[in-house]
């Protein structure tokens, strides 16, 4: 990396001493100052530091340090903001997106205006509102969604399990749940209403009870365990975002805080694909048709997929078309295809791809 240039290391040393650290790993004085002001914030809050302004500033320091090794900033302050919940951050799972939260807000804000308008509707035929989200990490979307959900207050009320193979990332997911409880942002309720399971969405163990796998059975014991039924539920949305990176994208196009702390599990699929996976698909494609053949076998009556951009979109819209759905894509706040959503000919989901009610532009 090319040093400073002492012009603009002068330039930051006037207005604080501790920004050309900061400077250092994103080059952008904005950024660095941006840092600098949540690194503050950080400090301040520590009790054990409120009289002694040469420990801060010592503290400080060290924080920025980190961070000009390319630490990311939310594995620093030890959380991430994901909308109006906070999710805690470490090496075991990817620090949420915003193109992440801009999806789950536009699904919540689309059921919000499209599907729970009428009473029927809103009382789901008197079950509960039933969301699977495959690959969590560290379950941002999860608990996104329920936050959204317990706004809308849905007289049957609903249910969210997240599902992934990485047990760091679920320990933040489960951590994540309780401080949002313990902040007041979700309530006591959330403990019995979310949850999150481990399991491989891709090549899952054999089921130990003659059901078809082992994330099938759990999949099934936390959607009906209420009602203590065995019998399959169906599941309304089934909302993903897998990993979807190659392997030649990983090294040429993700950063190099990326790739030193957040986990490559969580964005390059396995190299060794299931059996049921046809050669024909690319390696960073093959989580889309096996979470298909989930809201398939779960009677979803929508997908909600997030992808690497316009291409991957055009396949996955396609093998989605080839097994019966009727599609859509959403675009980001860059005018690119990052979403895919499928819905069911029959269910009524024919909104999905209308644009906000709201007035709000996810496009």
């Amino acid at each position: 990396m090319p040093r400073i240039s002492r012009g603009i290391a002068s330039y930051l040393r006037k207005k604080n001493k501790l920004l050309p650290l900061l400077y250092r790993d994103s080059r952008i004085p904005e950024l660095a100052e941006f840092d600098l002001r949540s690194l503050k914030e950080h400090v301040l809050q520590r009790e054990d530091l409120k009289n002694s302004p040469r420990r801060q500033f010592i503290y400080l320091k060290s924080l920025c340090e980190r961070r000009a090794r390319a630490e990311p900033l939310e594995h620093i302050l030890g959380t991430a903001c994901f909308y109006d919940v906070e999710i805690l951050s470490g090496r075991g799972a990817l620090i949420p997106r915003t193109e992440t939260e801009s999806m789950v807000m536009r699904l919540c804000d689309d059921l919000k205006n499209y599907y729970f308008v009428n009473g029927s509707r809103r009382n789901n035929m008197g079950k509960k509102f039933r969301i699977l989200d495959l690959c969590t990490g560290s379950g941002p979307i999860a608990l996104l969604i329920a936050k959204q959900l317990y706004d809308l207050n849905l007289p049957y009320g609903f249910q969210v399990l997240g599902v992934d193979i990485s047990e760091p990332a679920l320990k933040l997911a489960r951590g994540s749940l309780e401080h949002n409880i313990r902040s007041g942002a979700l309530p006591e309720e959330a403990r019995r209403d979310v949850g999150f399971s481990q399991g491989n969405v891709l090549s899952p163990k054999e089921s130990l009870h003659g059901g078809k796998s082992d994330v099938h059975d759990d999949i099934t014991s936390f959607f009906t365990h209420e009602d203590r039924t065995n019998n399959k539920p169906i599941v309304d949305v089934v909302v993903a975002n897998p990993p979807y990176v190659s392997a030649s994208g990983y090294w040429e196009d993700t950063d190099r805080s990326v790739r030193l702390y957040e986990p490559e599990i969580a964005l390059v699929p396995p190299e060794e694909r299931p059996k049921s996976i046809q050669d024909d698909i690319l390696r960073e494609d093959v989580f889309y048709p096996t979470i298909e053949e989930y809201a398939a076998y779960f009677e979803s009556k929508a997908v909600v997929f997030e992808t690497g951009g316009d291409k991957q979109s055009n396949r996955i819209k396609s093998m989605l078309e080839n097994r019966g759905w009727e599609t859509g894509t959403w675009k980001d706040f860059r005018g690119i295809h990052r979403n895919v959503v499928g819905w069911r000919k029959e269910s009524g989901w024919n909104w999905l791809p209308l644009p906000s009610k709201d007035g709000i532009s996810y496009d």
